[in-house]
């Protein structure tokens, strides 16, 4: 059952892909960059949440985002502006793996706060996500 997980993760990255940023936009400071989650609106125990693997994210300098949810992974584009920090995502796709508690309340924040994301910062190796009274934060991967 994996491998046909895989290829359905693989489809759907492929469907959510996106036009690069048009010449002159400025340059994202988070393309090539990957992150993973250490904070979800100030819960520093995510990781003992999902076990063993951690949830991560990727930015493409493409503008499409991936990364692994805690049960699913997932995949979209987004939008970053370096001048004020304003970060969007398009609908974000995921395979569809269901999974014990607390395993899927994690996740279910997690997309919610990506999908109503606003903005970022990057201080060091900490990038902070808001939303609408959300707050994620990944520590360089």
């Amino acid at each position: 059952m994996r491998p046909f997980t895989l290829f359905l993760f693989a489809v759907l990255l492929m469907a959510a892909c996106g036009a690069p940023a048009a010449p002159g936009e400025p340059q994202s400071e988070l393309a090539g960059t990957s992150w993973v989650l250490t904070s979800l609106n100030g819960n520093t125990q995510v990781g003992e949440a999902i076990g063993s693997q951690p949830v991560t994210i990727s930015f493409e300098a493409d503008g499409r985002v991936s990364g692994f949810s805690g049960c699913n992974g997932f995949g979209g584009d987004y939008e970053a502006d370096a001048r004020d920090g304003s970060l969007s995502f398009s609908p974000l796709v995921s395979t569809l793996i269901a999974c014990e508690e607390p395993i899927m309340s994690v996740e279910q924040a997690f997309f919610a706060a990506l999908q109503n994301a606003g903005g970022y910062a990057i201080s060091g190796n900490t990038l902070t996500i808001s939303s609408n009274g959300d707050t994620l934060e990944f520590a360089r991967e």
